[in-house]
């Protein structure tokens, strides 16, 4: 019985440490680690939420709720981590050899490293909401994906060494179990040369007390390394097996609870994603209404133009047309001059003749001086009408720069999308080369119309001193008929007189000559204008195709 008792006190101390460390050290070691990966994914779903707060609303309220709750899960899991230290450094005390204790030491140092990745990753999320405090979501997009691979890298290393704890405790549990077989064999051995009833009570207490209670803890945690969270085990004993079971049932329902967690963190996301989606919807309303109105502007703002080059070009066809009419009075301004000075070498046989032809002078000026108002109100019209075409040209200007506002707007916006939204920001550069080219082409015109307003001015000059001098001429004819009635005493008079007609008749038809040329500068300007208008009307047409075709593919996306 002395044997007995000996053996059996040896055999279970050596399996009761081992149980003890399973117990008190592996499995609690075991269930922190869970406690940290479901913590970990916590944190993920509101550093998530901390983003997404950020991007669709202005209201810091929500969001610095988020940042509450994230720092005091960080905390949390930064007091787990140390104390799953503090337990793998008590199962290297309570090992059983050096190849667990050489394990164990291995499970720590990967433990350090997650609390290095760890804080790392808390570096890089205090980053994220100092960006998304300051409104700076450009750039705190692309701190969130960095922080996404962190993230990812964490639960990955968390769900490894997670997995590999659940793999030691299983394998010390089976040793733990095999001890006690061996503990068994002795036990029957010894027995066997002890008397009966040490044999009868030695097997009682090894079975009933220590076999069946470890063999029933052994099958749970087989059935749950194979994921069957619905296995239960009922131990009732007092001792380190008791211990045990529980310490299997509070890891139990930490699996439990984890895979609970991993269930709400995919409904969240998939949330998320539908969010983000609706999100990329009304973004793609709204740069329709926005393009398709400033669209609708430069369509006006072009018949405009459109009309007011028609207009320019119509008055100077009429100005050329009456330039050609004032020539031809110049013309015959200067025959009637020419006819005078003819007449004046014979004055004193024909100054009825001289009469006649200085009435015809007389009238022809007056022609000549009202073709000369008018055209003179034709310019005035040319430089009212360029006036407004450069105050379309300033309307278009503010819609191009207005168009290249919202290119950059969806550039922002493709940005913050991310992946999603590349194709986005390659629209969004052709809407800005788009509003670009539009911004030059009103520079050509601008150009074209200071020109025509160049010429106007120079044509309204040249009219004002042809004006000038055929009221000269009035005023030489109306010497000449005063002359008519003194022919004999001012016959040398009259003949300087009309030498001086002449010549005002020669610069009346060159200053005609001038209108004319002005006249056709301005109709050339005007067929610039109208070229510039049609290339404006296709830079249109093409912004709105490339628009609808944006639009298709982020509604299709």
């Amino acid at each position: 019985m002395i044997a007995v008792a000996s053996v059996g006190v040896i055999q279970m101390a050596s399996i009761g440490k081992e149980l003890q460390g399973i117990a008190d050290a592996k499995i609690p070691l075991t269930a922190t680690v869970s406690t940290v990966t479901a913590r970990q994914l916590e944190q993920a779903v509101l550093l998530e939420r901390i983003f997404r707060a950020g991007q669709i609303t202005a209201d810091g309220r929500n969001t610095e709720t988020f940042i509450q709750n994230f720092d005091q899960l960080n905390r949390e899991v930064d007091e787990e981590i140390l104390l799953a230290e503090a337990r793998a450094e008590a199962v290297m005390r309570l090992a059983r050899d050096e190849q667990e204790r050489a394990l164990f030491g291995s499970f720590l140092a990967k433990l350090k490293a997650i609390e290095a990745e760890h804080k790392s990753y808390a570096d890089g999320a205090a980053g994220l909401k100092a960006l998304i405090r300051e409104g700076r979501i450009a750039e705190a997009s692309t701190v969130a994906t960095t922080l996404e691979v962190k993230q990812e890298k964490l639960d990955t290393a968390l769900t490894d060494l997670l997995s590999e704890l659940n793999a030691a405790t299983e394998a010390s549990a089976t040793a733990a179990y095999q001890h006690e077989q061996n503990g068994l064999v002795k036990l029957v051995l010894v027995s066997a040369i002890a008397i009966g009833l040490g044999l009868l009570v030695a097997s009682y207490l090894a079975i009933y007390g220590i076999s069946r209670p470890l063999r029933t803890v052994t099958h749970g945690l087989n059935r749950l390394a194979q994921d069957d969270t619905t296995v239960e085990i009922r131990v009732r004993n007092r001792d380190e097996i008791g211990q045990l079971a529980t310490a299997f049932t509070t890891f139990r329902q930490k699996l439990i609870e984890m895979r609970e967690l991993q269930e709400h963190m995919r409904e969240e996301e998939q949330r998320i994603e539908a969010e983000k989606r609706a999100l990329m919807l009304r973004l793609a309303d709204n740069l329709e209404a926005s393009v398709k109105q400033v669209a609708d502007h430069i369509s006006d703002a072009i018949l405009e133009l459109e009309r007011a080059a028609n207009q320019m070009a119509r008055n100077a066809e009429t100005t050329s047309s009456q330039a050609n009419t004032v020539a031809a009075a110049a013309e015959q301004s200067t025959a009637g001059v020419q006819s005078v000075a003819g007449a004046s070498e014979e004055l004193a046989a024909s100054i009825r003749e001289i009469s006649r032809q200085v009435t015809l002078a007389l009238r022809s000026a007056g022609q000549s001086r009202t073709t000369a108002d008018q055209s003179s109100t034709t310019v005035s019209g040319l430089a009212v009408s360029a006036q407004r075409i450069d105050e379309v040209i300033g309307l278009i200007n503010d819609i191009a720069d207005q168009t290249n506002l919202l290119a950059l707007n969806a550039t922002i916006e493709a940005a913050r999308a991310g992946e999603a939204g590349k194709g986005f920001a390659v629209v969004a550069a052709e809407v800005k080369a788009l509003a670009n080219q539009t911004g030059k082409a009103t520079d050509d015109i601008s150009r074209q119309i200071g020109e025509m307003q160049s010429g106007s001015v120079a044509t309204e000059r040249s009219i004002g001193d042809m004006v000038q001098s055929i009221g000269l001429i009035n005023e030489q004819m109306t010497a000449i008929a005063s002359a008519i009635e003194e022919q004999n005493a001012v016959t040398a008079e009259i003949a300087r007189n009309v030498a001086e007609i002449a010549n005002g008749s020669q610069e009346v038809t060159q200053t005609i000559v001038q209108v004319r040329e002005s006249a056709v500068d301005s109709s050339a300007g005007a067929r610039q204008v109208l070229s510039t208008v049609e290339d404006l009307t296709r830079q249109s047409e093409l912004l709105r195709r490339e628009l609808d075709d944006f639009l298709l593919h982020i509604r299709a996306a």
